[in-house]
């Protein structure tokens, strides 16, 4: 059985477009404390609720703790609330799954158009060609097992937990255990556009070139925010 488990902090303006392409699918929302509708819309999408402090590792991990408390989940799919599944998806994760100790990402795609939006698809494929290193808007479908051999999220990781979880799948299980998907998630680069396409993602290549050298993550998240 597979398990969708998503963290939210008031998101109610992207569930809408992301619950009803879920299915009948397990579904967890990990909530960090929304004061919007967000925990109605979950609800009434038949989701299961994981309430807790905010922090994106705390949050997933006690997402996939609730999934795989006694269910018979096999598998997890962990999504960033603002992405967009696209018609199809549960085919290709399905198939996937049936390769073993492997985990896998979605292509990635944002939800803009521009020269500043190309440049920015091919430095996320750059980065998963050369260190293999897709972050969490591109989502991350693993084995229970697998999941539960590198010890999950790191609740203590409210930055670059995604980092950390595909460090330790390729330390434990090579690089070739973590693969893409032959499909695209769409992702919402609001934030981006907002911000500079340009000026985030040299802030973000900083801040991850600082994580590297052993920054703590509390004053990255400073610096994120």
């Amino acid at each position: 059985m597979l398990a969708v488990i998503i963290p939210t902090l008031n998101a109610e303006t992207c569930l809408p477009s992301l619950l009803p392409e879920l299915g009948d699918v397990r579904l967890i929302i990990s909530d960090g404390g929304s004061v919007d509708e967000t925990l109605k819309l979950a609800v009434s999408s038949g989701a299961q609720i994981a309430r807790g402090a905010p922090g994106r590792g705390a949050q997933m991990a006690r997402g996939a703790e609730l999934a795989g408390a006694g269910s018979g989940v096999t598998s997890y799919l962990f999504l960033h609330a603002d992405c967009t599944l696209l018609p199809g998806w549960k085919q290709t994760v399905m198939t996937a799954l049936q390769t073993p100790e492997t985990a896998w990402y979605f292509r990635y795609q944002p939800d803009g158009k521009g020269l500043s939006v190309i440049w920015l698809r091919f430095i996320v494929w750059l980065r998963g060609w050369a260190w293999r290193l897709p972050y969490g808007d591109q989502a991350l479908l693993i084995p229970r097992e697998m999941y539960d051999a590198i010890g999950g999220y790191d609740r203590g990781k409210a930055l670059f937990e995604d980092v950390d979880i595909v460090d330790r799948i390729k330390q434990k299980y090579g690089r070739n255990a973590l693969r893409k998907l032959p499909m695209a998630l769409l992702t919402d680069i609001s934030d981006h556009q907002r911000q500079g396409v340009w000026t985030r993602g040299w802030r973000n290549y900083k801040l991850l070139r600082a994580y590297r050298r052993g920054a703590p993550v509390d004053e990255l998240l400073r610096s994120y925010v």
